[in-house]
C-alpha cells in the first residue's frame, strides 16, 4: 500500500510538470514572435522613411545651381526607394541566424506638388531668402533711400493742394472771364446799336422845321389850286376865254416827294429805335443772366480754394512736429510755406459781391437805355403829319443821346466801368502770363521725355528674339490658367499732361518708399521676392540700352533681361525695357519736382512755383536719364549726395508689382523656358509606401486568431506577419 500510494503521486507530478512546461514554452515562443514582430515594424518603418529620404535626395543639380530651388531629379525615385529598403534588411544566404528574415513584398513611391504652384513655388524662394534679403535690403537699399520718405511726402501734399488749388483758380478765372466777356459785349453791342439806331433818328430831329415848312407851303398851294378850280368853273359858265383863264392858274404843291421822303424816314427811323430798344433789352436780360451765372461759379471756385486751404491747414495741424534732420526740417517748413502762400490765390468776399452789384447796375443801365430808346422811338413816329414837335424832338434827341454817352462811356469799348473791371481782374493775375509760359515750356519738355521713352519702340528685336518672347509668354499664360489666377490689369500708358503725370510719379514713389520701408520692418513675402528675382534672374545693363539706342547690334533675347520681363510681362523684344525706363523716369521726375519746389520758392507766386517746379522736374530727371545710360548710375538727389543704380531701381519696383500670382507665373515661365523643364512634373514631394513581412516561427495560426480580437497593426498571411508603412517628404 505504501508503495502505490507513493508511485501515483509520482505520475501526478510529472503531469502537471509536462503541462507547466509545455504552457511555459507556449508563452516564450509567443512572446518571441511578439519581439521579432515589434522589432521587424519599428525596422520596416525606419526604412521607409530612410527611402522616402533617400528618394528625395536625388534633386536636379542644375536648377539648384542656377536657382536654387529643389525638385526631383537624376536616378527614379522607386528605384532610390527599393534599393533603401532592400539596403536596411539582412540579406539572405548568409550564413548567420537571421532574426528578422524581412522580406518586401511591394515598394512604390508617389510624387507630388510640382513646383509650378504658385504658393509651393513662393515658399522655396522664401526659405533661399530667408537669411539673406533683409540684409541685402538693409545695406543696399534702405541705406540710400534714407531720409527721402518724409520729405516726399510732405511735397506731394504740397503738390496735391498746390494743383487743387490751380484747377480751381483756372476755373475761377475762367467764369470770370466769361462774366468779364459778357459785361463786355453786352456793352459793345447795345452801345452800337444803339448808336446806328439813333444816326438816321438825327436826321429826322435836323429836318423837321424845314419838313413843316414845306409841307405848309404845299399844303397852302393846294388850297389855291382848289379855289382857282372852283373859280374857274364859274368863269368858263360865264363864257370867258379858257386861254385867259389858264394864265391865271395858280401854281401847285412843290415838295411833294420831299416831304413823302422825309415822312418814310421818319417811319423807318421810329421802327428802328423800337427794335433796337427790343433788342436792347433782350440782350440785357442775356447778359445779366449769363453774367450772374458765371459771377456764381467763379464764386463757388473760390469757395472750393477757402475749403482746400482749411482742409491742409487741419492736416498740418494734426501732422506736428516730426523727428527729421536740419536739412530735411528745412524742406519741411519751405513745403508749409508754399502751402500756407496758397491762401494768397483766394479772392475776398467783397470781390464777389461788389462785381454782382455791378453786373446788376449794367443791366439796369442797358434796360433804362431800351426804354429811352422805345421812348425816343415813339416820338419820332408821331413827327409825320405833326406841327410844333420841334423842340419835343430836339429834347428827345438829347436825352437819348445822353443816355447813349453814359452808358457807352461806362460799359462800351474803352469803358470806365469795364476798364476798371479788368484792372481788378489782371491785378490778382499778375503771374499768370509768366506761369502758362512755364506750363507750356513744361508740356515742350515732357513731350521730348516722350519721344526718349518711345524711342525703344523702335527696337523690334530680331525673329529668335520674337519668337522667344512668344514662347515664354505661352508658358506664362499655361501656368497662370494652370494655378487659375486672374488676368493681370494692363496699366495704363503715360499720361499725356505733364501735371498729371507728375502727380501719379509723385503717388507712385511714395506707395515706393512705403513698401520699401514696410519691407525693412518686416513685411517678407514681397521683399524676397524681389531679391530673389533680381538675385536670380538677368537684367537688361544701361551699358546695353546705350548701345542699343546708339544703334549698335545687341541682343534683345528674353534672357537678357528676365527681371524686365518679370515685372511687366510685355511680349516684345523692347517692351519691358522701355516700361523699366518709363517707371524711372517717373520716380526720377518725383524727386526732381520736390527740389523744383525748393529752388522755385523765391517766385513767390504759389502757382508760378508749381509750374516752374514742373520744368524743373522734367528737365532734371531727363538728365539723369542720360547719366544713367552714360555712367550707370544717379545721384539720389541734389540734397542727398548718395548714387543709385539701375538695379536699386528694378528692386524698388519689384517691390511694388513683385510677387503676385501673374508675375509669380512670368518667373516660372522663365525659368521653364531656360531650362527645357515643365515645372507641372517638377515635383517636390514623395510619398513612399512599403509593404514588407517576416515568417513567424511559432503558432502562425494562434496569431492569426489572437489578431483578430486585437490590433496586431498587420495581417498575417500563411505563416508571415505583414506590414505596410508610408513615409512622406518635402524639400520645403
Amino acid at each position: 500500500m505504501r508503495n502505490t500510494r507513493a508511485k501515483g503521486t509520482s505520475g501526478a507530478v510529472s503531469v502537471y510538470f509536462i503541462v507547466a512546461t509545455a504552457s511555459l514554452f507556449l508563452l516564450t515562443s509567443l512572446l518571441i514572435d511578439f519581439a521579432r514582430i515589434a522589432a521587424f515594424r519599428k525596422q520596416a518603418e525606419l526604412a521607409v522613411k530612410s527611402g522616402a529620404r533617400s528618394a528625395m535626395s536625388s534633386f536636379d543639380p542644375l536648377v539648384y545651381a542656377k536657382y536654387g530651388l529643389f525638385i526631383r531629379g537624376g536616378e527614379a525615385a522607386n528605384d532610390i526607394f527599393q534599393a533603401t529598403l532592400e539596403g536596411n534588411s539582412p540579406a539572405e544566404g548568409g550564413g548567420e541566424f537571421a532574426f528578422l528574415d524581412t522580406r518586401w513584398e511591394r515598394a512604390e513611391v508617389t510624387e507630388s506638388r510640382p513646383l509650378a504652384g504658385h504658393d509651393l513655388f513662393r515658399r522655396q524662394i522664401l526659405e533661399e531668402m530667408k537669411y539673406k534679403a533683409p540684409i541685402d535690403l538693409t545695406i543696399e537699399l534702405a541705406g540710400r533711400f534714407k531720409g527721402l520718405s518724409g520729405t516726399m511726402k510732405e511735397a506731394a501734399r504740397t503738390v496735391d493742394l498746390l494743383e487743387r488749388m490751380r484747377q480751381a483758380y483756372d476755373r475761377r478765372e475762367k467764369a470770370l472771364d466769361e462774366a468779364y466777356d459778357s459785361q463786355k459785349k453786352h456793352g459793345e453791342r447795345a452801345g452800337r446799336r444803339a448808336e446806328t439806331a439813333l444816326g438816321p433818328a438825327g436826321g429826322v430831329v435836323s429836318g423837321y422845321s424845314d419838313y413843316v415848312a414845306k409841307r405848309e407851303e404845299d399844303k397852302s398851294r393846294r388850297e389855291s389850286l382848289r379855289r382857282w378850280e372852283e373859280e374857274r368853273r364859274k368863269r368858263l359858265d360865264n363864257g370867258e376865254d379858257p386861254e385867259e383863264i389858264e394864265r391865271d392858274k395858280p401854281e401847285g404843291p412843290r415838295y411833294e416827294a420831299e416831304v413823302a421822303a422825309y415822312e418814310s424816314r421818319a417811319v423807318a427811323a421810329a421802327r428802328e429805335l423800337g427794335r433796337a430798344s427790343d433788342e436792347t433789352r433782350a440782350e440785357s436780360n442775356g447778359f445779366v443772366s449769363k453774367a450772374r451765372e458765371a459771377l456764381a461759379r467763379a464764386r463757388q471756385a473760390n469757395e472750393e480754394m477757402i475749403a482746400i486751404v482749411e482742409q491742409s491747414n487741419r492736416a498740418d495741424g494734426a501732422n506736428g512736429e516730426t523727428s527729421g534732420d536740419a536739412m530735411e526740417a528745412e524742406h519741411r517748413h519751405t513745403m508749409e510755406e508754399l502751402r500756407k502762400s496758397a491762401e494768397d490765390l483766394i479772392l475776398k468776399p467783397g470781390f464777389f459781391s461788389d462785381y454782382g452789384a455791378e453786373i446788376d447796375r449794367q443791366y439796369a443801365d442797358g434796360v433804362s437805355l431800351a426804354g429811352e430808346l422805345s421812348s425816343y422811338s415813339s416820338l419820332i413816329g408821331s413827327a409825320p403829319g405833326s406841327t410844333g414837335m420841334g423842340a419835343a424832338l430836339s429834347a428827345g434827341e438829347t436825352r437819348a443821346n445822353g443816355r447813349l454817352s453814359e452808358f457807352s462811356g461806362s460799359y462800351g469799348s474803352g469803358g470806365r466801368v469795364v476798364a476798371a473791371r479788368l484792372k481788378l481782374l489782371e491785378d490778382h493775375r499778375s503771374h499768370d502770363d509768366e506761369r502758362k509760359r512755364a506750363e507750356s515750356e513744361a508740356e515742350a519738355e515732357w513731350q521730348g521725355a516722350g519721344k526718349f521713352l518711345n524711342s525703344f519702340s523702335g527696337l523690334s528685336g530680331s525673329e529668335e528674339d520674337q519668337a522667344g518672347f512668344e514662347r515664354v509668354g505661352e508658358l506664362y499664360k499655361t501656368n497662370r490658367e494652370w494655378n487659375r489666377a486672374e488676368e493681370e490689369a494692363v496699366r495704363g500708358n503715360r499720361n499725356g499732361d505733364p501735371s498729371q503725370g507728375r502727380d501719379e510719379a509723385l503717388t507712385s514713389v511714395n506707395g515706393l518708399l512705403d513698401v520699401l520701408e514696410g519691407a525693412v520692418e518686416g513685411t517678407r513675402d514681397q521683399l524676397y521676392f524681389s531679391e530673389y528675382t533680381l538675385g536670380r534672374m538677368s537684367h537688361f545693363a544701361p551699358s546695353s540700352v546705350k548701345n542699343l539706342l546708339g544703334a549698335s547690334p545687341g541682343s534683345l533675347d528674353v534672357h537678357a533681361q528676365e527681371t524686365e520681363y518679370i515685372l511687366y510681362g510685355l511680349n516684345h523684344p523692347s517692351g519691358n525695357i522701355a516700361a523699366a525706363y518709363g517707371e524711372i523716369f517717373a520716380f526720377r521726375l518725383a524727386i526732381r519736382t520736390v527740389e523744383g519746389l525748393i529752388e522755385c520758392r523765391t517766385m513767390g507766386h504759389p502757382l508760378l512755383v508749381l509750374a516752374a517746379a514742373l520744368v524743373y522736374g522734367i528737365t532734371q530727371a531727363m538728365s539723369d536719364m542720360g547719366a544713367l545710360l552714360n555712367t550707370g548710375k544717379i545721384q539720389l538727389s541734389k540734397y542727398l549726395k548718395v548714387d543709385t543704380y539701375y538695379t536699386d531701381y528694378l528692386r524698388l519696383f519689384l517691390l511694388l508689382h513683385g510677387g503676385g500670382a501673374n508675375p509669380t507665373a512670368r518667373t516660372i515661365a522663365v525659368m521653364e523656358h531656360a531650362s527645357g523643364l515643365d515645372f507641372r512634373g517638377a515635383y517636390t514631394y514623395a510619398s513612399g509606401e512599403g509593404t514588407a513581412s517576416i515568417r513567424l516561427w511559432f503558432f502562425p495560426g494562434l496569431l492569426k486568431v489572437m489578431g483578430k480580437v486585437g490590433n496586431l497593426g498587420g495581417t498575417i498571411k500563411g505563416n508571415r506577419y505583414e506590414a505596410t508603412y508610408i513615409a512622406d517628404h518635402s524639400y520645403v
